[in-house]
């Protein structure tokens, strides 16, 4: 490639770039910051919607699913990602997802561990990897609607989101630059610190489950069963939390088992030399750069408001 042809390609790039970024930046308006502040509102008056579970949820379920679609629907669009691109047929058995998600959720508890220690001294802890939006409400656990949005709807449109639609997108740059710069905007976009290392790695092995089958049907069935395990921690009796332990190291046993064993099979995405020049073209974006400013504002204001 000559250096006019470089530039050119650095240029056009930039611009698709800058579009995916003022699209992030309208998806971080609309399902962090805002809710954050209308949340400290509702917190600080006598609203009857704080009161009402039903109102509350219902509307922080519809600001979360238009906020979520509407910006990734319009970067489907703009970027002409047809919905078959990313939900081609697909012929994983239930064991090889059910391989995938114990070794995945194994991993992703360690790192949690281990995050919580590094941020400890910090004086930031999470509990375990929150969807994006909100936190685990020990007080709602019971209630069916946010249940529901928990275990089922974040799933769903985190999926279509960032493994469907964002990841689509930046692979047409790299799959792996696609891969990486789509796990690091996902871990972002949560809300504690502690969380994000995790949840990168979250956003790897999703994004990987989805560049190996074409399709993000893997991913969300990945991820429900995941939020699954982690609902079933959060709501099990302290009576019994010690052999909840016991039940984790057996997790921890027998993923270790198909990992020798050879029935969790690695997915490899293949490198491109050209990743560097990739990745400071993105990272260098001014709409890209205001749209991690805002993820890692509003995780600040969580944390000391």
């Amino acid at each position: 490639m000559s250096k006019k042809e470089r530039r050119v390609s650095k240029k056009y790039a930039r611009r698709s770039f800058n579009t995916v970024g003022l699209l992030m930046v309208v998806y971080v308006l609309a399902v962090l910051i805002v809710p954050f502040f209308l949340h400290m509102y509702l917190y600080n008056s006598s609203s009857i919607i704080k009161e009402d579970k039903l109102l509350y949820y219902g509307l922080y379920l519809i600001i979360l699913f238009f906020g979520t679609v509407l910006p990734f629907f319009l970067m489907r669009k703009i970027f002409g990602v047809p919905f078959k691109k990313f939900s081609r047929n697909f012929n994983p058995t239930f064991v090889d997802l059910f391989v995938q998600t114990i070794v995945f959720f194994t991993i992703c508890i360690a790192l949690t561990y281990l995050s919580n220690i590094l941020f400890s001294y910090f004086g930031m802890e999470a509990k375990l990897i929150s969807s994006i939006g909100f936190t685990y409400d020990d007080a709602a656990m019971d209630y069916p609607l946010y249940v529901f949005m928990l275990l089922i709807m974040t799933p769903l449109i985190e999926e279509y989101a960032f493994r469907g639609v964002l990841l689509t997108v930046l692979s047409k740059y790299g799959k792996t630059f696609g891969l990486y710069a789509s796990a690091f905007l996902y871990a972002l976009a949560h809300i504690h610190f502690a969380e994000m290392i995790p949840a990168f790695m979250m956003g790897i092995q999703l994004g990987k489950s989805s560049l190996r089958y074409k399709n993000i049907t893997p991913a969300i069935f990945i991820h429900i069963l995941f939020n699954i395990l982690i609902y079933v921690l959060c709501v099990v009796p302290t009576s019994v939390t010690k052999y909840m332990a016991y039940g984790l190291v057996a997790v921890v046993v027998v993923a270790a088992y198909l990992i020798l064993s050879g029935r969790y099979e690695r997915i490899k995405i293949q490198k491109l030399r050209s990743i560097r020049i990739t990745n400071f073209v993105f990272y260098t974006s001014p709409t890209i750069i205001i749209a991690i400013l805002l993820m890692i504002v509003h995780s600040l204001l969580f944390y000391y408001l």
